[in-house]
């Protein structure tokens, strides 16, 4: 039968090999990647579903034409509601249920003050291409 070679038991028939008894450290390592892979895969098609449910969620405002009225009802800007979830936080503020989310689009009064300002944006011609809160009752559906 020969010399026996390192890492073989010698007997009838090949034997039981390393990589047969404890396989391959290429072998585990493809298993250890697969298996995160197949978590990750998991946890973004969970992520994925959540965020098909709260597109074809009819009950949800997001994306229609809004006007943005001043506190005496009068028309200041047009944009789009972003968002009407909750726990949104936009300019420091959580929406709660007080608030919408709405990207400006144009400032029919530019010089109409925020409600809520920060460092760079004071008035609604600073807010145009951009998101702000802003307080539900004051926002009215373009195509009411």
């Amino acid at each position: 039968m020969g010399r026996d070679r390192t890492g073989r038991i010698r007997g009838i028939g090949t034997g039981p090999t390393p990589k047969s008894l404890w396989g391959s450290r290429s072998e585990q390592k493809l298993r250890q990647d697969n298996e995160s892979l197949k978590e990750k895969i998991e946890a973004l098609e969970e992520r994925m579903k959540k965020i098909e449910s709260r597109g074809n969620n009819e009950d949800s405002l997001a994306g229609r034409r809004v006007r943005i009225l001043n506190f005496s009802g009068e028309v200041v800007d047009s944009g789009i509601l972003m968002s009407d979830d909750n726990d949104n936080v936009v300019m420091g503020k959580k929406l709660g249920g007080e608030y919408y989310e709405v990207y400006i689009l144009i400032a029919h009064d530019p010089t109409a003050s925020l409600f809520i300002k920060d460092a760079d944006r004071k008035n609604m011609n600073d807010v145009v291409g951009s998101h702000i809160i802003w307080f539900k009752e004051y926002v009215e559906h373009e195509d009411d």
